[in-house]
């Protein structure tokens, strides 16, 4: 019986040291982190929540809302003449974002012809939201996007 007790002491203590390393190894924190720009330009205002687990990238939704709360992935040609639209170049970042490197550090993504703006947002953004999540801020960041 005293045997059964030992083992199942050292199971433990291996089971709760082998938790404690992977924590210590971790670059961020799980959870999900927000940024949203400072202010907003041309109308609109970019923001980003993502959720990190296991140091990747679980999910991203990377967008711009005007002070109204519409988004700019859902407006029409119409009533949002670029080209390329929006709801084309905004998915094609959100896949970059999804693809790139964050450990040991990140590594920005590539512009989208035609919304290049669009590139500094999305890395600034994700920039901060790192940094929060290496520390597990999960307040929204407010971060001043230089172009």
């Amino acid at each position: 019986m005293k045997k059964i007790g030992l083992l199942l002491m050292a199971g433990m203590f291996v089971a709760f040291t082998s938790c404690k390393k992977d924590e210590e190894t971790s670059v961020y924190k799980n959870g999900t982190y927000k940024a949203e720009e400072s202010a907003f330009s041309h109308g609109w205002k970019a923001f980003m929540e993502a959720e990190i687990s296991g140091d990747k990238l679980v999910s991203v939704n990377f967008d711009y809302a005007d002070s109204t709360g519409n988004l700019k992935s859902e407006t029409t040609a119409d009533t949002y003449p670029m080209n390329p639209h929006p709801s084309s170049w905004l998915p094609e970042y959100e896949t970059q974002l999804m693809n790139t490197v964050i450990v040991p550090e990140y590594t920005e993504i590539d512009g989208v012809s035609g919304a290049t703006g669009g590139m500094h947002s999305a890395n600034g953004l994700m920039e901060a939201v790192l940094k929060a999540a290496k520390d597990g801020d999960t307040s929204t960041q407010i971060v001043v996007i230089a172009e």
